[in-house]
C-alpha cells in the first residue's frame, strides 16, 4: 500500500479511535470531566456533533478516494458508512443510563455529514474522478 494511502487510512482510523474513545467517556459519564468546556459554549453539544461527524465523514470520503455509488456522486461511501454508524451510536444511548437519545443530536450529525459530503465533492471535483465510482 503507498505511503498516501496509509496516511489517508491512518489519519481516518485515528480519528474515528478518538471519536471511539469520546463515546466510551460518554457512555460512562465521564466526558464532561475532559470536555467540560464544550458545555459551556452556546449549543457546544451539538456543534460537537456537527464537527466530530463532518470531520469523520471528510476523513472516510478522503480514504476511500472519493467513491460514490452509481446513483450519483453524492452518495459517497464515506458519507454513507458514517451515517450509519452515527445512527447506530445514537440509538444505543437508548439503553444507556449515563446518555439521552436526542433527536437534535442525530440532526447535528446529519448537518455534518451534509457540510462534509458537500466539501468532499467539491474536493473530488479537483482531484478528477475516482476509479469505481459514479462521475461527479
Amino acid at each position: 500500500m503507498p505511503f498516501r494511502s496509509l496516511l489517508k487510512w491512518g489519519l481516518a482510523l485515528a480519528f474515528l479511535g478518538f471519536l471511539l474513545w469520546v463515546i466510551a467517556l460518554a457512555n460512562r459519564g465521564e466526558v464532561a470531566q475532559w470536555f467540560g468546556i464544550v458545555r459551556t459554549l452556546p449549543y457546544g453539544d451539538k456543534w460537537g456533533h456537527i464537527g466530530l461527524y463532518g470531520l469523520l465523514t471528510l476523513l472516510f470520503n478522503w480514504a476511500l478516494g472519493w467513491r460514490a455509488l452509481s446513483i450519483g456522486a453524492w452518495a459517497q461511501w464515506g458519507t454513507i458508512l458514517v451515517a450509519l454508524f452515527a445512527v447506530a451510536e445514537e440509538m444505543t444511548q437508548a439503553w444507556n443510563p449515563n446518555r439521552t437519545l436526542d433527536i437534535w443530536d442525530l440532526a447535528a450529525d446529519a448537518v455534518g455529514l451534509v457540510l462534509a459530503t458537500g466539501l468532499s465533492l467539491y474536493l473530488a471535483r479537483l482531484s478528477g474522478p475516482a476509479r469505481g465510482s459514479a462521475q461527479h
